[in-house]
């Protein structure tokens, strides 16, 4: 079997340029089809272009006014979607904490340019994700730069090709300070989600037992919305229109730290393409001794906090209901100050990361109608934003990293398994990385990791050398510390 690409760009001098200038590169390469040149700095427009020139994509023509880095992957007439990472605004005054967790926009300024250059004046692009319900998404996007990029599209492109920025949530809160939650939009899955059924062939299959059938829970959602999505060989997820109505997909993910799965990138961000998240599996109700996953046993007597956490979201809008938000939001505060082990953070989840690698199956084998094909339905690439990253207490609260990274791959497994090793991680280690590569049916890899050709800046190095190459160690998430 012939090698498979990952470039990787690591520059410890690599910084996010300041906004102003619509993230705009700092001079006109000889492919760039934009008159809008900055005056400042951009050195991230020039990362990414040369990320994608080290993967050897249209390589006769790199350097060329006629290179098409996405010649392969994206066709004139085409929708294509860039999944992006705005899990939620800043909460606080240093906008690194934020660059710590969401995709910033220089990093997708240069792909939406390419992909304009590969549909050639007709199609479509679209940007966005659905974040976490509470977000704000007016905020999430100004402060991620997204918004500002929209504007330049809207101001500077001058073909019938429209570029969108999306918001792809359909149910939507405000959760204030006390941790009260008011209701702001819930739209009927039919209007602008489709269900796609794994049925027995989703990984969650797995999880039930001749005597016993899971109790599959999404935090902050009303749980019997979530069963009635699953049951043995019944695995339904509400899955955003404008996903499976694209013929390309380009996902720009986040390079952190997550509690659940141990880190995400590429395949745990394909949650980020659910409309109603109440469809999601993230953890099973109670510990493992009364077949959950929840929190280890040794954590039994949170199962009251289980109960409250169930009653709270699935009783109707009421005062008593508000007094339940605040009771089982503050209760979840004060637990979480001596364990992190709640909602299924912990290393014996043996439910999340099924979810996300079916997940990421379904991005590539449902069709428009949500039905699973046999052949992939899209293209499915990759480039990671790793230029600040996250470490610790991921993916809502982690310790910014300034890592200058950037990691370009047409494969998600083969990415993620190379984002996981720049970490100081195991791949082995995180069942979302090394069970992606043992698929039966829908397959996300037909390589295996020896099938890996790394280059880094340029320069084919071993897999194995690629951490002490990058030389930073990420600390995981609190639970995870000694099992990665």
């Amino acid at each position: 079997m012939s090698s498979h690409i990952v470039s990787v760009i690591h520059d410890p001098c690599l910084v996010y340029p300041e906004a102003g200038e619509y993230y705009s590169p700092d001079q006109a390469f000889p492919d760039y089809r934009f008159g809008h040149v900055a005056e400042r700095p951009n050195p991230v427009y020039a990362a990414v272009r040369q990320c994608l020139a080290d993967a050897r994509l249209d390589e006769e023509n790199f350097g060329k006014g006629t290179w098409n880095p996405f010649r392969k992957y994206v066709k004139p007439g085409q929708n294509v979607f860039l999944l992006c990472n705005f899990v939620k605004q800043n909460i606080a005054a240093n906008p690194q904490l934020l660059d710590a967790k969401c995709t910033h926009a220089s990093v997708i300024r240069p792909l939406i340019d390419y992909v304009l250059l590969a549909l050639a004046g007709t199609g479509s692009v679209s940007f966005g994700n659905a974040p976490l319900q509470s977000a704000d998404w007016t905020r999430v996007t100004q402060e991620t730069g997204a918004q500002h990029l929209s504007d330049f599209y809207t101001r500077f492109l001058k073909t019938d090709v429209s570029v969108h920025l999306v918001d792809l949530r359909q149910h939507i809160v405000r959760r204030n300070p006390l941790g009260g939650v008011e209701p702001l939009c819930h739209r009927d899955e039919t209007e602008a989600c489709i269900p796609v059924d794994l049925g027995p062939d989703s990984l969650l299959d797995e999880l039930y037992l001749q005597d016993r059938s899971p109790k599959f829970r999404v935090l902050d959602y009303d749980y019997r919305r979530t069963e009635r999505c699953h049951g043995r060989a019944k695995h339904v997820f509400l899955m955003s229109r404008h996903i499976l109505q694209s013929d390309a997909i380009i996902n720009v993910p986040k390079l952190k730290t997550h509690e659940k799965v141990g880190f995400t990138c590429g395949i745990k961000g394909c949650v980020g393409a659910v409309g109603h998240k109440d469809s999601l599996a993230h953890h099973r109700y109670g510990p493992p001794h009364s077949g959950g996953d929840e929190y280890p046993d040794h954590l039994s007597f949170l199962r009251p906090l289980s109960y409250l956490h169930d009653t709270t979201y699935s009783r109707p809008p009421s005062r008593g209901q508000k007094a339940l938000h605040l009771l089982n939001y503050w209760s979840r505060v004060a637990v979480r100050r001596f364990t992190r082990s709640l909602s299924g953070s912990w290393p014996g989840n043996d439910t999340c990361w099924r979810m996300a690698v079916d997940l990421a199956r379904i991005l590539e084998y449902a069709g428009p109608d949500g039905n699973l094909k046999s052949q992939k339905q899209r293209s499915h690439i990759m480039l990671t934003d790793g230029i600040v990253s996250g470490e610790g207490d991921g993916p809502l609260s982690p310790v910014p990293v300034h890592l200058g990274y950037l990691n370009f791959s047409d494969n998600v497994v083969a990415g993620d398994y190379v984002n996981c090793l720049a970490m100081g991680f195991s791949p082995e280690e995180l069942p979302i990385i090394r069970e992606a590569f043992h698929l039966d049916k829908y397959r996300l890899a037909e390589i295996t990791p020896s099938d890996i050709e790394v280059r880094l800046n340029g320069q084919t190095v071993a897999t194995s050398a690629l951490s002490s190459a990058i030389g930073k160690r990420f600390v995981p998430p609190r639970e995870w510390r000694g099992h990665v």
